[in-house]
């Protein structure tokens, strides 16, 4: 190599001005060490050709490798044109591949290779002259399993040397010697199939990909690996694969698919039901615990894409992985890579799907109102209050089942009915030599389960790549979204505590025919709410997110083996939110004598008001990255990236709000006068400047190394600590590779150990759901003067601790990989010790006489600990392919460290916010039990029916040290997925649970009478001196002491579930139909999700986001049905 490939990657280098010392910088180093080791020999090959002959293809290897070719011009010249395929494959491994099926041989000597024709035996001969007299034509055309062409596929007659290979659209055309022959199609990397040709004239033929994890190819920090060559913690799932559920959330489609990744859907709110997600449990307590998502390689969201524009999603799990990343990355990271379009097809797809949703499971509350009545009455004797309800208010509903005037309504079976929804996706792409595109375009429409409530979601997506210069490639990248959310002016949360508040004593509208409401007040029972359906006539909300991540990229191969890579890129995220509140009042009737119903009181009117906000959020990315690959002697591959990366971000808010409109029509601002006007505005900027690099390292595919470094820069730490530098190595042994296994253990595919340790850094720190600074500095709070409360200022609210610094994670990673009898089982098993120090926390010595809120410093520490396993299945027989997945987690949580020792929810040597309750272990049955029991919390009110607590201590008094601690953390999580294949049909069956998880639950829904609301159903067990049970309490208003006095296990409830996420059927129509309306495919299907739950949880749906309120608006389950539609 000479100083030529120096001058040649100068002259494709244009970096911006901005950065232009260093990238030379850069680019100087990485040519100089080419310069030390170039040898071109040794260089791996690289070819992507379609239908070329193959004298050109010699040449093209020839440059990539410094072989000169000798072979015969006649010796070519009956050679059809080729189609092959190949990526850093040695010169032998790509000349048997080029040459496979062919009349041709090739020998090596020194620095030239030999092509001459290869000696044909006497039985080939004569077949061969057979074909000639007798032969046929047979056409077709060879997709994989996603419906996508196959270029390259060799195409051979069994026992013949007659062969093809199909071209652009997987198409080809081969002549067979007769009625009987056989056709053999292989391709690398797909298992081969051997399809007899009698009686057909036409043959498509799908390819099933050989051991498809360990050809796969994944995604990794700023660059892609082969599955099989990584030595970190890295798992990936397939865009076909998650999508195979019709839901429209990515994050929920996530659940159960990848080990180590946790996905809680806290509600089936559309628009609002994004997942929760976590990679290896809680990573902090001080700061974020949300992992890094980058969309195409620049900081995005998964939930504003749509699932069909996904191509993959890898998850970086382990320190070694992530640390490129550096303090972004102490939480993981999760790599989203949106579809391209391929070189040599051209596809116009369609798919859509129309479907209803209803709620999963909500909780069965009593409503019979005699019993309502009487269970009310009851529960206010108990608290020594009169009772609401007249004996003759009682009777007229007993004796009156069919009145309208005496209804058992069921408040949650009204509000809650079916959602409709449908789901639309177009898309256009496809490519040539030197250039591709794919254009796509999304509808959502959503409804939800309860009324007044429309959602909509459109996605465009918009990709476009060319070949400059034969070195030289640029393009470009745009997603957007724009959400439109319409529901009532309170959420649908709030709508369903309406409901549980309600009792089943009256219905939406007063029984006279009046239309009239009923209002807050009914029967005097002392309601204060309003009714649902109050709410849906007295306001809405408003709120439009506008969501843009667009991108454009420049690759340079520079020289052989060296490429620099350039993205710049912004992403824009604008909400625009509006709540309307009309004037409306709710007032209390009460039926006078005659049956009349008479309204009291003003009514206690809502406000006339309008609150309306806009917020903006505008981040720019830039990096650059030189990558250098190098193979030494055939044995050594080495590969060397290094980069600089750069954030700015800033966002801002405003807001404001007036009320006392005159009407309900003129719904603007500056419609209302500004009295008692709210106004507020915020804005928040942060920067962040990196270096970076990865080295790898595999001698013979058997020995990997790996090491990552980043140094990085933030605004949001102080600045004599806001730069710290992150790393983590890896390293693995591919024993399958070595020959004791490869000779002797054939039917191993892949075993390997692997083993990680890195150190990563946390900026994220939140304030109210939002990024916020590390609190160093002082900050000013506005306010108003206290004795006054007129005049308007500014104060200090907060001390602050000047060396605050990085939270810091440290994680050790070890791990094994199995793939045995070439695929038909496989295994994935990581343990890991997740170790977070200098967690933040506030100081508890500071007296609150100061006046100020107490300083954060770095003080804590906390252990996450757990097992991944990942074993697979799959297998063909015939035309039948089935398999299965089975994915098992578990972690445990520790608190190490604490700046006080405190006994309560966080203690040092237990889970983080453990659940910290009395030991509930039955109910009183007497006053004499009470008397003869240890004394209780609240022993001077307790009345038989009451609830009994432990005495863990066995001292005779129950107080805060007879509190035991119970863990929130789940003992496991758990999915399955089985699937199978035949003639057209799929099918699948996906599984996803939580075993060992708690919640602490009460008020609506649980507790019963809480503003009102209905019991639930098992208080039709409740004790009574004729019922003496001894798991339901006696009934109770809400706060009474003898059951709700204190906090104790009575309100845990076990929230293990498991659940029939998905259900799958599908059936591909045969070309032979697809044809005559020039498809390439036609799929229908149907699904279900969320389709049965074996669960003991008593409330809305057991898979919530923690505990609380016991009323949370529940998951959906979903019917659909759609079609799959390819040009």
């Amino acid at each position: 190599m000479n100083n030529q490939y120096l001058r040649y990657a100068l002259k494709y280098l244009k970096p911006s001005h901005c950065y232009l010392s260093m990238k030379l910088t850069i680019v100087l180093f990485f040519a100089s060490i080419m310069v030390s080791l170039g040898n071109a020999s040794a260089q791996r090959i690289t070819l992507d050709q379609n239908q070329t002959q193959l004298k050109h293809i010699l040449i093209e290897i020839s440059k990539q490798s410094g072989y000169t070719f000798i072979y015969d011009e006649k010796d070519l010249k009956s050679i059809r044109p080729i189609s092959i395929n190949v990526s850093n494959r040695s010169v032998t491994e790509t000349l048997d591949e080029l040459l496979s099926g062919q009349p041709l041989s090739y020998q090596i000597k020194g620095r030239s290779i030999a092509i001459s024709r290869r000696r044909i035996s006497k039985t080939m001969a004569k077949n061969t002259e057979e074909s000639i007299v007798q032969k046929r034509t047979i056409t077709g055309r060879v997709t994989d399993e996603n419906e996508e062409p196959l270029v390259g596929v060799t195409v051979l007659v069994k026992g013949s040397i007659v062969r093809t290979s199909t071209g652009s659209q997987g198409q080809f055309s081969i002549d067979v010697p007769d009625e009987n022959s056989i056709l053999i199609f292989s391709s690398v990397g797909f298992t081969s199939l051997e399809i007899p040709t009698q009686g057909k004239n036409q043959i498509n033929v799908v390819l099933a990909v050989a051991n498809s994890n360990l050809e796969e190819i994944v995604v990794v920090g700023y660059a892609t690996q082969k599955k099989v060559n990584l030595s970190g913690s890295v798992a990936s799932v397939s865009g076909k694969t998650i999508t195979e559920r019709p839901a429209p959330n990515i994050q929920n489609l996530l659940q159960g698919r990848i080990a180590g990744l946790d996905v809680v859907q806290p509600t089936g709110e559309p628009g609002r039901d994004n997942g929760t997600m976590r990679i290896r449990g809680l990573g902090s307590s001080g700061a974020s615990s949300n992992p890094l998502v980058l969309v195409d390689g620049v900081i995005g969201s998964i939930s504003n894409l749509s699932p069909q524009d996904i191509e993959n999603i890898t998850v970086l799990k382990d320190a070694a992985s992530a640390s490129i990343y550096g303090a972004r990355a102490a939480n993981g990271v999760i790599l989203v890579t949106t579809k391209k379009g391929k070189a040599g097809t051209s596809n116009i797809e369609y798919s859509g799907n129309w479907g209803t949703s209803e709620a999963t499971k909500y909780p069965e509350l009593i409503t019979n109102s005699v019993t309502y009545m009487e269970m009310y009455n009851a529960a206010r004797a108990r608290s020594g209050q009169p009772a609401v309800y007249t004996q003759a208010q009682i009777d007229s509903y007993k004796n009156n089942p069919n009145n309208e005037a005496y209804p058992n309504f069921d408040w949650l079976d009204y509000i809650l009915g079916k959602g409709p929804i449908q789901n639309h996706n177009l898309s256009f792409s496809g490519g040539s030599e030197k250039s591709t595109h794919n254009v796509s375009l999304n509808y959502l429409d959503q409804n939800s389960i309860t009324k007044g409530y429309e959602y909509k979601r459109y996605n465009g997506l918009f990709d476009y790549g060319t070949q400059v210069h034969k070195r030289v490639k640029i393009g470009t990248n745009v997603n957007f979204s724009f959400q439109d959310l319409r529901a009532p002016w309170m959420t649908n949360d709030n709508l369903l505590l309406l409901a549980y508040a309600a009792a089943p004593t009256f219905k939406p509208w007063l029984p006279d025919g009046s239309g009239r409401s009923a209002g807050r007040d009914y029967m005097s029972t002392g309601g204060t709410n309003r009714t649902p359906e109050e709410v849906y006539n007295t306001g809405s909300q408003l709120t439009k997110n506008y969501n843009v991540n667009a991108q454009a990229y420049m690759d340079v191969d520079i020289i052989s083996g060296l490429k620099w890579s350039t993205k710049a890129a912004f992403t824009f995220f604008n909400q625009d939110y509006r709540q309307r509140q009309f004037g409306s009042p709710a007032f209390a009737y009460h039926p006078n004598e005659n049956g009349e119903y008479q309204q009291s009181g003003n009514g206690n009117p809502s406000f006339v008001g309008l609150q309306q906000s806009s917020g903006r959020n505008l981040t720019k990315t830039f990096y650059s990255t030189l990558q250098y690959i190098k193979t030494l002697a055939n044995d050594h591959n080495i590969s060397v990236l290094g980069g600089y990366e750069q954030q700015d971000n800033r966002s801002t808010s405003i807001g404001g709000g007036r009320y006392d409109f005159p009407n309900n029509t003129i719904m603007e601002l500056d419609g209302s006068s500004p009295k008692d006007q709210n106004l507020n505005g915020s804005s928040f900027e942060w920067g962040l400047r990196s270096l970076f690099g990865r080295a790898n390292y595999d001698y013979k595919g058997k020995y990997f190394a790996e090491a990552n470094i980043r140094y990085d820069g933030t605004s949001r730490v102080d600045p004599q600590y806001r730069w710290g530098t992150f790393g983590g190595g890896s390293a693995a042994w591919r024993i399958s590779e070595e020959d004791f296994i490869k000779n002797k253990l054939s039917w191993i595919d892949n075993l390997k150990l692997r083993a990680s340790y890195g150190a990563l850094g946390n900026q994220e720190i939140t304030r109210g759901g939002n990024l916020d600074y590390y609190p160093y500095q002082d900050i000013l709070s506005t306010t108003t003067y206290p004795f006054t409360g007129l005049e308007s200022g500014a104060m200090k609210t907060r001390l602050v601790e000047k060396n605050l610094r990085w939270e810091k994670t440290a994680i050790t990673d070890f791990g094994l990989d199995v793939d045995i009898y070439k695929g038909l089982f496989g295994a994935t098993i990581d343990w890991y010790y997740k170790n977070t120090t200098d967690i933040l926390e506030e100081r508890t010595d500071v007296p609150a006489s100061l006046g100020l809120t107490p300083p954060i410093v770095n003080a804590g520490a906390m252990v996450n600990k757990g097992i991944e396993i990942e074993l697979r299945h799959q297998n063909q027989i015939g035309e039948f392919t089935y398999g299965a997945n089975f994915i098992f987690n578990r972690y445990r949580n520790k608190v190490t460290k604490r700046l006080a020792e405190t006994i309560g929810t966080i203690e040092v040597g237990q889970p983080y916010n453990n659940f910290f309750l009395y030991d509930w272990i039955g109910i009183f049955q007497s006053q004499a039990e009470i008397d003869n029991s240890p004394k209780q919390p609240n022993s001077g009110t307790l009345k038989p029916g009451d609830l009994k607590m432990r005495d863990v201590d066995g001292n005779g008094t129950i107080g805060p040290e007879d509190r035991i601690r119970i863990s929130r953390f789940p003992d496991y999580s758990y999915s399955f997925n089985l699937y199978a294949g035949w003639k057209g049909f799929n099918f699948s069956a996906f599984f996803q649970g939580v075993q060992g998880q708690k919640v602490q639950v009460s008020q609506w829904g649980y507790e019963p009478f809480m503003q009102g609301s209905a019991p639930p159903t098992k208080f039709l067990d409740a004790w009574t001196p004729t019922n003496p049970s001894n798991t339901v309490p006696a009934v109770y208003l809400t706060g009474y002491a003898g059951v709700a006095g204190y906090p104790s296990t009575y309100f845990l409830q076990d929230a293990s579930y498991l659940r029939l996420k998905n259900l799958y059927l599908s059936y591909t129509f045969p070309t032979a139909i697809t044809n005559r309306i020039a498809a390439k495919g036609i799929t229908v299907y149907i699904s279900g999700d969320n389709l049965i739950t074996w669960t003991k949880y008593e409330g809305n749906d057991p898979e919530r986001s923690g505990s609380g309120r016991f009323a949370q608006f529940p998951q959906i389950k979903m019917y659909t049905a759609g079609v799959k539609i390819r040009y």
